[in-house]
């Protein structure tokens, strides 16, 4: 499908009927939405399942380098997607980066949200800085942790201890394998136009387009029903899912102890579709 701007952003829809849930894949950058793949067992004759790369990542087009990368453009290529769907309201699935979308798509159209599914995520783009910070320093130890924090905010990206905190902290994704983490690593490292120009060129400290974004005070505006997910081995920490789980009105929190970022891990991919295909059977009767 095309996008407001005029770019192919390349979606996959399982199902049909009038309930359609989209997911969101995180980053920003990087390979896309291939990793959502799973949410597509949620389709059936009366829900589709929508996925899509967002702009800049995996098959969807690229677009020159003087181009204004924004929030807002990443929720009008969402409403577009919702859209060509032919769904007036949709229920939205964000994980990581697609969290932080899924909540500002919620909240400039709250009309057009029936339910919300949040998956270590985060309302706040400084909290991603605290959350590594709390995660690095468990990893190794305080005064290397502090040298690499230090190094990513100076930009200083050559620095060993950096290198050392990046794949640790990666470690937290869930990849088990040397070449998959090597893989996650190089994209951390150069997640591509989308990522440079949302998140920026530091790692844990954001200045693109989403520095000082911070939607934590308006989540009392939320109305749709919530639910929160943590991986309890996540980078993110329980307080920006506790802050998110609280601040929203109708939101359920669930930990799964067994997972890390990556909530489509193999061992536990089937728990996690079966406790989203509960929340919105329910909120479907």
């Amino acid at each position: 499908m095309t996008g407001p701007d005029g770019h192919a952003l390349h979606t996959v829809v399982s199902g049909d009927g009038d309930h359609a849930l989209i997911g969101l894949h995180g980053g920003p950058g990087g390979a896309g939405g291939d990793y959502l793949k799973p949410l597509h067992r949620l389709a059936s004759p009366a829900r589709k399942v929508v996925t899509f790369d967002q702009l800049g990542t995996g098959q969807s087009d690229t677009p020159p380098a003087d181009y204004a990368w924004t929030l807002s453009a990443a929720v009008a290529d969402l409403d577009a997607v919702r859209r060509a769907c032919g769904a007036e309201r949709i229920d939205l699935l964000g994980h990581s980066y697609g969290g932080m979308l899924a909540l500002q798509y919620t909240l400039d159209h709250p009309d057009r949200v029936g339910r919300l599914v949040l998956s270590n995520t985060t309302a706040s783009s400084a909290r991603i800085t605290l959350d590594a910070i709390a995660q690095l320093s468990t990893l190794m130890p305080p005064a290397k942790a502090c040298a690499a924090v230090t190094a990513d905010a100076l930009g200083e990206h050559n620095s060993p201890d950096y290198l050392e905190a990046v794949a640790k902290w990666l470690g937290r994704y869930g990849t088990a394998d040397e070449e998959g983490l090597a893989a996650l690593t190089a994209e951390a490292l150069d997640p591509g136009p989308a990522g440079h120009g949302l998140w920026g060129d530091r790692l844990w400290f954001a200045n693109g387009a989403v520095r000082g974004w911070d939607v934590e005070p308006r989540l009392g505006e939320i109305t749709a029903p919530t639910l929160v997910i943590h991986g309890g081995s996540d980078m993110s920490s329980p307080e920006s899912n506790r802050v998110l789980a609280h601040g929203i009105r109708h939101a359920e929190w669930l930990t799964m102890n067994n997972n890390s970022h990556d909530m489509f891990e193999a061992h536990n991919v089937a728990t996690y579709l079966g406790i989203i295909r509960e929340f919105l059977n329910g909120w479907e009767q």
